[in-house]
């Protein structure tokens, strides 16, 4: 049997190692693009998840209604005195509270000098918490809303009435004034007949719930609660003098 003779192989059909250098480069290279790419679009991706997050953020927080907290200037409070006084003073308080009746009697005149002169801002929070303690008369709320529709319509008239109103304060249990002698009241102090026969639409009840439930959310729990610049008035407030004195302090 002859054998068959096998050619030697050619230098040039073997691969040379700087061919294979070079296509190991050329296979690094694209592996090195391919994770450039994914690096990219991952990071695109990413990012138009980050959009997508922020964007619900914003939309959800433009979506619910800011809530007013106890202390805000709003269509929930009666705010007498310039806009420019040193000092501010809430009060927070119930007419048929009595002892938002001892607070009025002591500091009433007190407040009345002090907002003329320009020292205070009184921001007064009407709420109806005692309602139950004048059976179905609801008097909390028909007192309450009587005020918020004077300061609306005739502002100038609105702390008078509200001292009219503590003036005439009811005892706890009883029904209080009716509409008629809150209109009386009113009228008394010179607000419009046309304003005081508005009482009886209840055209403010929701101030006067709004008032109540910010207050309480503001972690007032009882009346009179009093703030002289955000701060609690740490003071008696049913003593004569001792706010006058607690406002002069802040106003230097």
């Amino acid at each position: 049997m002859s054998k068959k003779s096998v050619s030697p192989a050619k230098p040039g059909n073997q691969p040379q190692p700087d061919s294979r250098r070079q296509r190991l480069r050329e296979e690094q290279q694209r592996v090195q693009r391919e994770r450039r790419v994914r690096t990219i679009l991952m990071s695109v991706a990413g990012l138009a998840v980050v959009g997508t997050v922020i964007w619900a953020v914003f939309a959800l927080v433009g979506s619910v209604p800011a809530t007013p907290s106890a202390g805000s200037v709003d269509e929930s409070t009666v705010v007498i005195g310039k806009a420019d006084a040193k000092v501010r003073v809430d009060v927070f308080q119930d007419f048929m509270c009595p002892y938002c009746g001892q607070f009025e009697r002591a500091n009433g005149a007190d407040l009345k000098s002090m907002i003329d002169a320009g020292t205070v801002r009184l921001v007064i929070h009407p709420m109806s918490f005692l309602d139950e303690q004048s059976g179905t008369a609801r008097y909390s709320t028909r007192s309450a809303n009587a005020l918020f529709a004077v300061y609306k319509a005739e502002p100038d008239k609105a702390l008078a009435f509200n001292a009219a109103l503590y003036e005439n304060q009811p005892e706890e249990g009883t029904p209080g004034p009716s509409d008629d002698q809150l209109k009386a009241l009113a009228t008394g102090v010179g607000v419009s007949q046309a304003v005081a026969d508005s009482f009886t639409a209840m055209a403010n009840e929701s101030a006067v719930v709004q008032a109540t439930q910010s207050a309480f959310a503001a972690g007032v729990n009882s009346t009179p609660t009093v703030k002289i610049n955000g701060e609690k008035f740490a003071g008696n407030p049913t003593q004569a003098g001792a706010l006058k004195a607690a406002v002069e302090a802040a106003a230097k």
